[in-house]
């Protein structure tokens, strides 16, 4: 492990080696990480020489964790705490009333999770697990209906639809027209959630990110760009909100 200076910043840094590699690959894992993958061979000097290239992109991604960091939603599952629902921060209440089986209320500005009796420890995995499930059916609900409705806009027809849990990727369209999205985009704002919904359709009619694909989004989300945006910004606050 060594360290490499970004302005005033001195960030530590990992490297790996890999013979499949022809580019250097700069990944800011956190405000105060690189993590570089280089070709095998590349000397130090002159990764560092591409990386001091890259310090403009480097300090943005920096600025964008240290933004998610300091965003107080979805840090904890207590009462009271903040958790985002289609783009919007809602109060988490936990309630004991003695339901029989844990669930989920919804109201304009909160998201109630009624229980048998008193939590007695900050995020319980009951709650996450009662969270998640309620979250997993809204999603489940809003994706289809937009993936059929898009569907019918755009001319293709998907074939299986499923929902995963992944913190990289918000979606995925195969050969066959099986779409996966990632649940947490509920957490998104509803046009965010149509772009990805446009997104994965548009890889029906063109199974790459070429001009061509771009356009066929653009057909339908001309405001795509600051979707993507926003995910790109926003994502790692809606991987905050994990199992305890």
């Amino acid at each position: 492990m060594t360290t490499i200076k970004i302005g005033n910043r001195t960030l530590t840094c990992s490297l790996r080696y890999s013979n499949r590699r022809r580019t250097v690959q700069i990944r800011v894992s956190k405000a105060d990480c690189l993590e570089l993958a280089a070709p095998a061979g590349m000397t130090w000097a002159k990764i560092q020489q591409l990386v001091e290239s890259k310090h403009a992109w480097i300090y943005r991604q920096i600025q964008r964790l240290e933004a998610s960091a300091a965003n107080p939603a979805n840090i904890s599952l207590t009462h009271g705490s903040t958790v985002l629902y289609q783009g919007a921060p809602h109060t988490l209440l936990l309630l004991a009333d003695g339901t029989a089986k844990p669930n989920v209320t919804y109201t304009h500005c909160a998201i109630s999770i009624h229980l048998t009796e008193l939590i007695g420890q900050d995020n319980d995995p009951v709650v996450y697990q009662s969270l998640k499930k309620w979250y997993a059916d809204q999603a489940q609900n809003r994706l289809l209906e937009r993936t059929r409705y898009w569907s019918a806009q755009i001319g293709v027809q998907p074939g299986r639809i499923s929902l995963r849990d992944q913190k990289t990727r918000w979606g995925s369209c195969s050969s066959r027209g099986s779409i996966n999205y990632n649940w947490r985009i509920i957490m998104a704002p509803p046009e965010v959630l149509d772009y990805l919904v446009i997104h994965e359709l548009s890889h029906m009619l063109h199974p790459n990110h070429s001009p061509n694909f771009w356009g066929e989004v653009s057909r339908w989300c001309s405001e795509y760009r600051s979707h993507r945006r926003w995910l790109r910004q926003n994502g790692s606050v809606l991987a905050k909100l994990l199992p305890v």
